[in-house]
């Protein structure tokens, strides 16, 4: 038996040194060892720090905003302001209500792929990677040919090709199509309104024409004297289409090399659906 619960302290001393031995004192005294360690490691969550970098950039803000530096007593207001909104956000932390907000879910999802997206650099491309790219991208900076033409047209007849004739007699001799009697007509089409208007055959023949010359271009309806005036459309200058191209293709690499960054961070987690 114990005598020394009889001595004065005893019963105390006894109890204490039970307690040592319990597992959840234990686990209690490891709780508070790892709170202050991290109290040391973090400092005191209620402690707010206004450092030099924070004062920077409050200044910057201002500037941005008001298109001037702050006066010393404007940057203290706004120093004030900042060290409200930091205590009432940290409260906020303290106090659960970041959790479960979609809001704030978005808003942190949204701050972190732009910080990831600050880190990565652009890449440039070698010639290569741009013709590659425009053989992928083509439609996107292709816009459809346009020929501008004028016509004349006779009917499908012996008169009305020996009328063709005389036309192009007096074209070759360098007459105004203007002053010969017959009534112009034309536009400003694309291949597939050629075809609509002037069949397919014709259409073909007239994108392959000369610029600035009459030529035949016969229907299965009549006769046609047809002049291309100019063709617009079609890819852009290469001086104006590279940089287009240069742009695209670094937004596209970079976006993906973003995805793949974020993706890395998902692939930490685990996700289990609970019903």
């Amino acid at each position: 038996m114990d005598r020394s619960v009889d001595r004065p302290g005893g019963v105390w001393k006894h109890r204490a040194r039970r307690a040592l031995r319990e597992p959840i004192f234990h686990f209690f005294l490891a709780g508070v060892l790892l709170f202050f360690a991290h109290r040391w490691v973090t400092g005191d969550p209620r402690v707010v720090v206004v450092t030099p970098g924070v004062r920077a950039e409050l200044a910057r803000s201002f500037q941005d905003s008001h298109g001037r530096g702050p006066s010393a007593d404007e940057l203290e207001a706004e120093v004030r302001s900042w060290e409200r909104d930091e205590a009432l956000a940290r409260q906020a932390k303290r106090e659960g209500l970041d959790r479960d907000d979609r809001t704030i879910r978005t808003v942190l999802a949204d701050h972190l792929r732009a910080r990831v997206a600050q880190s990565i650099p652009n890449r440039e491309p070698t010639a290569a990677d741009l013709d590659a790219w425009l053989a992928a991208h083509r439609g996107d900076y292709e816009t459809p040919r346009r020929y501008d033409y004028q016509a004349m047209a006779f009917p499908r007849s012996p008169a009305g090709a020996a009328d063709v004739a005389k036309v192009e007699r007096a074209l070759a001799s360098g007459a105004d199509a203007r002053t010969l009697g017959r009534p112009l007509v034309g536009g400003n089409l694309t291949a597939p309104e050629l075809e609509q208007r002037l069949g397919p055959a014709t259409a073909a023949r007239v994108q392959r024409l000369p610029l600035g010359k009459w030529e035949r271009a016969d229907t299965d309806r009549e006769l046609l004297l047809i002049r291309v005036e100019g063709v617009s459309g079609g890819l852009p200058p290469a001086g104006e289409l590279r940089p287009r191209l240069l742009a695209d293709w670094q937004y596209a690499q970079h976006q993906r090399a973003v995805d793949d960054a974020l993706g890395a961070v998902v692939r930490r987690y685990r996700f289990e659906e609970r019903r």
